[in-house]
C-alpha cells in the first residue's frame, strides 16, 4: 500500500530536529547538531546523533539556546559525511519535526552544499497540526510537552528535542484517533501547507554563477556592498538560493553571504 494512504500507526516516523548557527539557512547558517529517531511499528526507537562541524562560527544568541560553542565542533564531521545515514533514515518513512519549515530548510541547504541529492519523504509538521487540529493557548514544543504531560528533558540539544516530540506526537495521535483513524495523507491534507526536501533551483542565477554553484569551482565577483563600495572577490560557492550567493570568500578566508542583485560581475576563475 502506498505510504500516503496507510494509517499513521502503520507506517516508519522519522523525527527529526536541527540545532544551527543561527536563524536563517537562506543568509548562510548551518546546521551543527542533527537528530533523528526512527520509529518503525513494533518495533524500539531507535536515535541517530551527531555534532556537525558548520564550517562557520556560532551566533553568540544561537549558543546561548543550545549551549554549543565553537570549540564543541572542531573535530566533528561535516554534513556531507553523515548525509548517506540521514538519507538511509529517512528512507520510507514520515519526516516528523516541530516547525517543520526550519529543519526542512536547513536540510535542504545542507544537501545543496553537499552536492547530493536529498531524499523526499512526505513531512508533519506538528506546529501546523497542533494549530490546525487543536486548541491551545501556544503551540511551542515546551507548551505542547505541558499539554500532554509528557517530560521534556534535555531540550534545545537535537537528541533531547527529538525524543520529546516523539512522545508530544503519539500522544497527539492519541487524541486524534478519538476523532476516527488518520492516514498520512489525512495529516497532510490537514497543515496549512505542504513542505518537501528539494534540491534549489538554479534556473534563476546568471552564468557563469549557475556553473560555479553546480561545480563548486570558483567564482571571481564584482561585489557592491551596503556602502555602494565595489569590490573584486574569488568566491568558492556552497550554495545559491532566490536571493543570495552563499560561499567561502578568499578575500576575508571565512564564509560569506553575497546578495545576488549586487552582483555586479563574475567569471569563472
Amino acid at each position: 500500500m502506498p505510504l500516503l494512504h496507510q494509517s499513521v500507526a502503520e507506517v516508519a516516523l522519522a523525527v527529526v530536529d536541527v540545532e544551527t548557527t543561527g536563524l536563517w539557512a537562506e543568509t548562510g547558517d548551518r546546521v551543527c547538531e542533527v537528530a533523528v529517531l526512527r520509529a518503525e511499528p513494533g518495533r524500539e526507537p531507535d536515535v541517530f546523533s551527531s555534532l556537525v562541524n558548520p564550517g562557520r562560527p556560532i551566533e553568540p544568541a544561537a549558543s546561548n539556546v543550545n549551549g554549543l560553542q565553537d570549540a564543541d565542533l572542531t573535530d566533528a564531521p561535516e554534513f556531507a559525511a553523515i548525509a548517506g545515514t540521514l538519507s538511509a533514515l529517512l528512507q520510507d518513512a514520515v519526516l516528523v519535526a516541530h516547525n517543520a519549515a526550519f529543519d526542512v530548510g536547513f536540510l535542504t541547504a545542507e544537501y545543496a552544499i553537499a552536492r547530493l541529492g536529498p531524499p523526499s519523504p512526505p513531512v508533519i509538521d506538528t506546529l501546523d497540526l497542533a494549530r490546525q487540529l487543536f486548541s491551545f493557548p501556544r503551540n511551542n514544543l515546551d507548551a505542547l510537552a505541558r499539554e500532554f504531560r509528557v517530560a521534556a528533558e534535555g531540550r534545545h540539544r537535537a537528541e533531547g528535542d527529538v525524543w520529546t516530540l516523539y512522545q508530544v506526537f503519539g500522544r497527539m495521535l492519541e487524541e486524534l484517533r478519538q476523532r476516527g483513524d488518520w492516514s498520512v495523507a489525512d495529516l497532510l491534507g490537514a497543515q496549512s501547507s505542504q513542505l518537501s526536501l528539494a534540491s534549489p533551483s538554479l534556473d534563476h542565477l546568471t552564468e557563469p554563477i549557475r556553473a560555479a554553484v553546480g561545480s563548486g569551482c570558483p567564482v571571481t565577483i564584482c561585489y557592491r556592498d551596503g556602502e555602494g563600495l565595489s569590490t573584486e572577490r574569488v568566491v568558492r560557492p556552497l550554495w545559491a538560493n532566490a536571493n543570495y550567493l552563499i560561499g567561502y570568500c578568499e578575500l576575508v578566508r571565512a564564509q560569506r553571504t553575497f546578495r545576488l542583485s549586487r552582483i555586479e560581475d563574475a567569471w569563472l576563475s
